[in-house]
């Protein structure tokens, strides 16, 4: 029996977003793994970080683009892929901090790739698919297999080389040849812009929409925070296994579960419940005792970015513009998470529960605020 064209085109266009997604989180939570491992300081860890979404914002303004043939991008995804691999394998043995920094440049151009493949996939669409929901969750059970526990950096190095093997040979497979799209189906700025929005311009002007705009960016101190935090459940007693799958958990059910309600929030019930759970999760950092401050946050703030998250992929007023380069993005992201880095450097648990807790005080001083303008305007 034949698979109808529809059908095979909407599950290449899955299994590409799947993989690209997997790449995303396990080299955003397996780079800062390693690193942990190599470098003298914490800080040194969120520097590599920063440095990895830096150099993602500067790939994906260039593998993104439609004029990047079938051709170049199945030599770049080989390229990179086995780049990143043998740098991971080396940087554990003898290559040190050096092989780390070519394993993050591998990786964020292999990410980027990922993500052209996904909109060259996406292009073929005669209709706009759905929202990349259900393969993010997939790509997320994938990389929390991979990461297991990262703690090990000889063994997650490994791991992590496998991954980035078999993905580029999955998105070669998948990459089909140049095809032309409608304007109105064509991504804004590929895998990047869609898991860390650009905000449209003018975003930041109306208040009341600040709570949804924190909890994107609960994600950035929370998974560059991931290795760290998986030692100190550790020491609780509770495997790292079972923090990385929480945290997952957290990032991709709601959405998964409950997209299509979301789809007609509007934007005011979005901004609360958004604001609820910041709040929540400041609450559990700063009451809750050891180890369920870490865990309580996990949950409410990894909550707070899928609601945000979700919202944003259904509702154009809350997107960047189409075409829009993820490379402003990338250097405000890597600004933060020096910023977070920072803070866990001179406190440890305590900085991540500093800055945790001014996300949640500040979503929850945004909406009461939005709420009284809201109670005192004029009517008319």
């Amino acid at each position: 029996m034949n698979t109808p064209p529809g059908a095979a085109s909407t599950l290449r266009l899955t299994i590409a977003r799947a993989v690209a997604w997997a790449l995303l989180l396990a080299g955003w939570v397996g780079l800062g793994g390693v690193a942990l491992a190599l470098t003298p300081s914490l800080l040194g860890v969120y520097a590599l970080v920063a440095l990895w979404l830096l150099a993602l914002g500067i790939a994906a303004t260039v593998a993104t683009r439609d004029s990047l043939s079938a051709r170049s991008r199945r030599v770049g995804l080989g390229s990179c892929a086995a780049l990143t691999a043998a740098a991971l394998v080396w940087s554990t043995r003898d290559g040190g901090l050096t092989a780390l920094i070519v394993a993050v440049g591998g990786w964020a151009g292999l990410t980027a790739l990922a993500s052209g493949v996904v909109r060259s996939v996406r292009l073929s669409h005669a209709a706009r698919p759905e929202p990349p929901i259900v393969a993010a969750s997939l790509g997320a059970l994938c990389a929390a297999l991979v990461l297991a526990d990262p703690g090990d950096a000889r063994a997650l190095a490994l791991r992590l080389g496998a991954l980035v093997l078999v993905a580029a040979i999955v998105l070669a497979m998948l990459q089909i040849g140049d095809r032309h799209g409608v304007a109105a189906s064509r991504c804004r700025a590929g895998l990047f812009d869609c898991s860390l929005p650009a905000w449209p311009t003018g975003a930041w002007h109306d208040v009341r929409q600040w709570p949804v705009l924190f909890a994107g960016l609960a994600m950035l101190p929370m998974m560059a925070a991931l290795p760290m935090m998986a030692a100190w459940c550790r020491a609780q007693s509770i495997a790292p296994q079972a923090m990385l799958a929480l945290h997952f958990a957290a990032m991709f059910a709601p959405a998964l579960l409950l997209r299509r309600a979301i789809a007609h929030w509007s934007p005011r019930v979005l901004a609360l419940v958004c604001a609820i759970l910041l709040a929540a999760g400041a609450a559990a950092v700063l009451w809750a005792s050891a180890p369920f401050d870490l865990l309580g946050v996990a949950l409410a703030h990894g909550a707070a970015w899928s609601f945000a998250w979700t919202g944003q992929l259904w509702s154009p007023e809350r997107r960047s513009r189409q075409g829009t380069s993820p490379l402003r993005a990338a250097i405000g992201y890597a600004a933060l998470t020096i910023v977070v880095g920072l803070a866990i450097e001179q406190r440890g648990p305590t900085g991540l529960a500093i800055t945790q807790a001014a996300l949640g005080l500040a979503a929850a001083l945004a909406w009461g605020y939005g709420l009284a303008r809201r109670d005192h305007a004029p009517a008319g």
